[in-house]
């Protein structure tokens, strides 16, 4: 009677056994799943510390650019300041080499040494350690665009008006105004025009018709709103008018600006079509066979836009008058009278290389008056800095080539000279502030 009793105990150790060997491997399954949760948890959490490092440094580097950007632009103040009693100064522009200038402290050692022919551990201060900093290119301006806040400047609405009535005025864009816009509303230009004006002017009449309202439909589109009726703070807000969709923009909107004077700079327009809204306007006598042409017209615009590849650089309303009257005899008097000069030496290079561009003998007679209402020719106002900072990631792949793409912040920054600082803790400071800065 005993054997089966020891059979049963036997049987009963060996299914505990079976117990304890399951419970045994769940355990250690539960601690591998752990452990290598815990470990990835960890090394998520230590290269998101590293990113949120490498961006606080990418952003300081951009600031850094920025803060050297408005150094640039100080010093430029001081040589256009100078440059009216030491003509020598007047013609140099150190924002168009700022990218250049910035490249020794804020390069990367190989670029350091390229610029200044030693390595950045000879002077302490060269080079960025942590990465590298600098500018998109050249400080630019937005003195050659159309300031659209001047339509809320009672005495200088009337010339922006005529400027957007030329520049709309070209049969080549017909077929903008013959449809409608994306919401469908159907509109001509004096119609678009004054949508864009009643936007921003101060008043509530539809352009300057007393007894009117600024009727749109505004408030019956689908997200409903009103006009601002007061300056805008950027540009983009003008996507808000009625009428100005996605085809009135990629044709005008590099056209216009928030920021700046109501005088357009003619050392700094490059925009043919704005171009050929000023000769347009400027014009002596309304009916010239180029201005009745618009192929000659824009011909004409193209080669202004392209003055100073031919080494023009102009210095007042009346060399604007000169060489659009003649291109060509403007680029063959430059060439000749400023020899040894960086102007002579580009409108020689231009005349070697046959004047490319210049071939068709082309100009137009302005009226002083006239271009004196819309235009002028001076130092810039504003500059326009596009600044960045950027760290290069730690992570590598085998042959080398980083796992991720570096961190970059770009810093883009308006600097009018013309404004006044305000609550400034030790006052004087000479004029010029940012007016708008966006930091992505």
């Amino acid at each position: 009677m005993k054997q089966p009793v020891i059979k049963q105990k036997l049987r009963s150790r060996q299914g505990q056994r079976g117990i304890a060997l399951v419970t045994v491997l769940i355990a250690i399954a539960i601690t591998l799943v752990m452990t290598s949760q815990f470990g990835t948890t960890a090394n998520v959490d230590m290269i998101a510390a590293g990113n949120y490092r490498d961006q606080v440094r990418s952003r300081f580097l951009a600031r850094s650019a920025q803060a050297f950007g408005e150094l640039i632009i100080r010093l430029q103040q001081r040589f256009d300041n100078l440059g009216k009693s030491v003509p020598q100064l007047a013609g140099i522009q150190l924002t168009d080499y700022a990218d250049t200038l910035i490249t020794p402290f804020c390069g990367g050692s190989d670029e350091v040494m390229a610029a200044v022919g030693f390595s950045t551990s000879a002077v302490k201060g060269l080079g960025a350690d942590i990465g590298t900093c600098g500018f998109d290119g050249p400080i630019g301006t937005d003195d050659g665009k159309l300031d659209i806040n001047c339509a809320n400047v009672t005495a200088k609405s009337a010339a922006i008006r005529s400027v957007l009535d030329a520049l709309t005025y070209f049969p080549a864009y017909d077929s903008v105004f013959e449809d409608s816009d994306a919401d469908g509303w159907k509109r001509d230009r004096a119609q678009q025009n004054s949508a864009i004006m009643d936007y921003i002017d101060k008043d509530s009449m539809m352009g300057s018709n007393r007894g009117t309202t600024e009727d749109y439909g505004y408030e019956s589109l689908k997200d409903r709103y009103y006009a601002k009726n007061n300056y805008i703070d950027t540009v983009e807000e003008l996507k808000l008018v009625r009428g100005v969709d996605d085809r009135f923009w990629t044709l005008f909107g590099d056209v216009f600006t928030a920021y700046g004077g109501c005088q357009l700079n003619l050392k700094s327009v490059t925009n043919v079509q704005l171009i050929a809204a000023v000769l347009y306007l400027s014009a002596k006598n309304p009916a010239d066979p180029v201005i009745l042409d618009p192929r000659r017209l824009f011909l004409l615009a193209g080669y202004v836009a392209k003055a100073p590849e031919f080494g023009e650089n102009f210095t007042s309303l009346n060399d604007f008058i000169t060489f659009v009257k003649d291109p060509s005899a403007s680029v063959v008097q430059t060439a000749g009278s400023g020899a040894g000069t960086l102007q002579g030496s580009a409108a020689s290079a231009a005349l070697t290389a046959g004047l490319p561009g210049l071939q068709e003998k082309i100009g137009l007679e302005l009226d002083p008056a006239k271009l004196g209402t819309i235009a002028r020719v001076g130092a810039r106002r504003t500059y326009r800095v596009h600044a960045y900072g950027e760290i290069e990631r730690k992570q590598k792949n085998k042959d080398g080539s980083p796992v991720f793409p570096p961190i970059r912040t770009t810093i883009t920054g308006v600097w009018d000279t013309k404004v006044v600082p305000q609550n400034v803790r030790k006052p004087p400071v000479p004029n010029g502030a940012w007016v708008y800065l966006k930091e992505d």
